[in-house]
């Protein structure tokens, strides 16, 4: 399948930003939503109602009418003193009139109605204005006798409220009041994440309920729903000396449970020692270090004691329990990291600047189901342990959220991810969620103080093929705030904390203890309000596919295969200029302003004890600094002008990646299971014989690679076993340039070298020097066979 390649670009939009920074306006006003267009809503507060007949019983209910659009309180819970607390938001484009009609629900006679201009009668709120005050209305109907008052207020605001997360909008009227929660926007902060290390040294006078039989005994060390086991040892003093990491989620509260089990055979094991611990007694390492060795008395869960010794008996196990804190617990695949802070917040480095989203809409969503037409869609922004969820707009392909959302950012090489949903929580609280796509951002790519405003492709690859899922339209922009120094030193400090390079762990452990974070991430987000759905965390999560994909295979072996000619592009411009075919200008101005820079330095070296090469330097160093400023202001002016606006953030190169024409079977095989569940021979036939005829130039790339590496590894061993010829050999090249060296100008020496490596017109020869023929020669391991 042919995929459009026009279709899948990233694209440039021109929103109307609030606030209109940016390129035509870089230095202008900002506000908190700066970054989204400005939507304006009609917000109506219903607050309380109040009966001014005593002997009269009446259970109101409020309708508020926009154009097509009705809104009620009927099922909305009614506190003591008849309140409701519910602000509704209508699209003030909707309808030039707003009425209100205050109902009595056990009769459902009108008791009131109001009708309220919208050009005249509702004023305009800009915060950070006060909210309006709201006002009693009397409402009465002189036929059934009933007079209650209506309190309540109406404005035209914008999504700046601070009404407008708990605001119920027009367009999800329909959703019942038990789901509308699951329609508004949320920040979650997921919490910190620890290791907790149980190392099981060894086990003492460990006895089973058989007197007779010597225990074949392990140990087991579980917190909350995960459980770690080493591995078997007999014997009553076993020694293991393993270590068991789980890992725990602030605040640091629970317990972990340390079970010594003794197998009794293959069908049969029981419990002969256990050990309660809290985790705030455990040793807690916030350096790289270990935590001491201790000896724990278990308690037996059987009283068991020596024949013939009163004295209280307890077995005992050899441990360390700490929780290292200076770990940095990964919760994400190491391609789309968002963060890499230790638990300790005393070990986190300095806050570089902020990164601002601004989640303006999405167009042409379609869903994976295609029964279900209607999208009800809102996005999900992750960035560190910070979560952000923007309200679902109901039954809309082109939904606008325009909501703007800010994070820190530690380290610019880390990627934000936005996952974009469909809601089915507000037809069923237990409904689960589905994904339509994600997109992810490289902040590394994102240059500082600048304004992306892009449309990106949503893409899935399913079984049919790339399919468009539909464009999510972001504006994004990083702004600086650290000093000069730590800007520039953060790109060479390490990406982990310290104790990941003192005392590393396995990356099999990692992805064990990575599936740990996301369980306990997943339990914790689900018991916000609204909760974030553990199909959410999980999705936005998942790492990076490692299946076997012939899609992949063939991508890789490009990209190895490209920056394989990006090396030898040096060489074969050498080549040209060595045949005399080309001599690149760009070649001699270098020449002549090396050859301008080392007569310079000679100068000064004959000049040192002269009061000119004083001036001389100071003048050098003066017209440096003068040509780097201007260089530097003009780059900043034509920045900010507009003229070399930077590139987009991501582009997806479907050429490279087999995307652009799709095969099919191989798309196939890239899905399936493993082991496969296709069943047709033949088809796993094609397959192997595919597999075997792309795996011979991945093999021959392999072993060119390698046999230049064991050409230059016999070098390094052939100057080992002759250490005095390889000395003498040194001695006489030193000797020749020091020669040299004194008798022509700094430098000069070394460019005859380069001069005669790339053979000028006097140095030309078209035969191979001596030293390649000598390369070419030395022994290699190739197969014999």
């Amino acid at each position: 399948m042919a995929a459009k390649k026009d279709e899948f670009i990233v694209k440039q939009i021109s929103p109307k930003l609030g606030g209109e920074r940016g390129a035509r306006n870089p230095h202008g006003p900002t506000s908190s939503h700066d970054l989204v267009e400005q939507m304006e809503f009609l917000y109506l507060e219903v607050i309380q109602a109040k009966n001014k007949i005593a002997n009269t019983v009446v259970i109101p209910i409020v309708e508020i009418t926009l154009g097509n659009y009705k809104s009620s309180t009927q099922d909305l819970p009614m506190g003591q003193n008849m309140q409701w607390n519910q602000v509704f938001a209508f699209d003030k484009t909707k309808g030039d009139v707003l009425s209100v009609t205050l109902k009595d629900d056990a009769t459902r006679t009108v008791i009131g109605k109001r009708n309220f201009k919208l050009a005249s009668e509702i004023p305009s709120r800009v915060p950070p204005d006060a909210r309006i005050a709201p006002q009693w209305y009397s409402m009465q109907n002189t036929e059934t006798g009933h007079h209650m008052d209506l309190l309540m207020s109406a404005w035209f605001g914008t999504q700046v409220d601070e009404v407008y997360p708990e605001a119920w909008f027009s367009d999800a009227s329909e959703v019942s009041p038990l789901c509308v929660i699951n329609t508004r926007p949320k920040v979650y902060l997921a919490p910190r994440l620890c290791y907790v290390r149980v190392t099981i040294v060894s086990g003492h006078d460990l006895i089973s309920s058989d007197n007779k039989r010597t225990p074949s005994a392990y140990v087991t060390a579980s917190l909350g729903k995960v459980c770690l086991k080493t591995v078997v040892c007999s014997g009553a003093n076993p020694s293991w000396n393993q270590d068991l990491i789980l890992v725990a989620s602030e605040p640091l509260e629970g317990i972990v449970v340390i079970k010594v089990m003794d197998r009794v055979d293959e069908q049969h094991e029981e419990c002969i020692g256990m050990l309660k611990k809290k985790l705030s007694e455990m040793t807690p390492l916030k350096i790289p270090s270990s935590a001491p060795v201790l000896f724990y008395d278990l308690e037996m869960p059987v009283r068991v004691e020596p024949a013939g010794d009163s004295r209280r008996f307890a077995s005992r196990l050899k441990m360390k329990l700490a929780t290292d804190q200076a770990y940095h617990v990964a919760e994400e695949c190491v391609e789309y990291a968002s963060d890499y802070r230790a638990y300790v917040k005393g070990l986190w480095p300095g806050v570089l600047g902020k990164l601002e989203i601004g989640i303006l809409g999405a167009s042409g969503l379609k869903g994976r189901d295609e029964n279900k037409p209607d999208i009800d869609s809102y996005v999900v922004a992750k960035y560190g342990n910070k979560w952000a969820r923007t309200r679902t707009v109901v039954n809309n392909v082109s939904p606008k959220w325009n909501e703007q959302y800010s994070w820190d950012v530690y380290d610019k090489c880390t990627v934000l991810t936005l996952g974009i949903y469909d809601n089915r929580k507000i037809k069923n609280v237990t409904g689960k969620d589905v994904p339509i796509g994600k997109v992810r951002i490289p902040l590394n790519r994102v240059h500082y103080n600048w304004i992306y405003t892009c449309s990106y492709p949503i893409m899935n690859l399913g079984s049919s093929g790339l399919k468009k899922m539909g464009e999510l339209q972001l504006a994004i922009r990083y702004v600086n705030s650290a000093e000069l120094y730590a800007r520039f030193s953060a790109s060479t400090r390490w990406m982990l904390p310290k104790t990941h390079y003192k005392s590393p762990v396995s990356m099999y452990q990692v992805d064990k203890m990575r599936a740990q974070a996301v369980d306990l991430n997943c339990a914790n987000l689900e018991n916000t309000l609204p909760p974030l759905g553990s199909e959410i965390v999980s999705d936005m999560l998942k790492p990076k596919s490692k299946n076997f994909s012939m899609r992949r295979t063939k991508a890789n072996f490009a990209r190895l295969c490209i920056l394989y000619k990006r090396l030898t592009w040096w060489v074969s411009t050498l080549e040209l200029i060595r045949s005399g075919r080309e001599l690149p200008p760009k070649l001699v101005v270098v020449f002549v302003v090396s050859i301008a820079l080392i007569w310079w330095d000679y100068l000064m070296l004959c000049l040192v004890d002269s009061w000119l090469a004083v001036v001389l330097i100071v003048l050098l160093a003066v017209v440096l600094i003068v040509l780097l400023g201007v260089t530097s202001g003009v780059k900043m002016i034509l920045r900010y002008r507009n003229v070399t606006p930077p590139p987009p953030l991501i582009s997806v190169d479907l050429k490279l990646w087999g995307l652009e024409v799709i095969n099919l079977d191989e798309l196939a095989e890239e899905l399936d299971s493993f082991p496969s569940g296709e069943m047709d021979v033949n088809i796993l036939k094609m397959r192997y014989d595919r597999l075997r005829k792309i795996m011979e130039q991945v093999m021959s790339l392999l072993g060119d690679a390698a046999k230049q590496g064991e050409r230059f590894l016999a070098l390094v061993d052939l100057l080992i076993e002759h250490p005095f010829v390889s000395a003498l050999f040194c001695y006489i090249i030193l000797y020749i340039v020091n020669i040299i060296w004194g008798r022509f100008p700094y430098g000069f020496f070394f460019w005859v070298v380069i001069g005669w490596w790339i053979k000028l017109p006097w140095f030309r020869n078209d035969l191979p020097y001596g030293f390649q023929n000598f390369f070419r020669r030395l022994p290699t391991n190739e197969d014999p066979i």
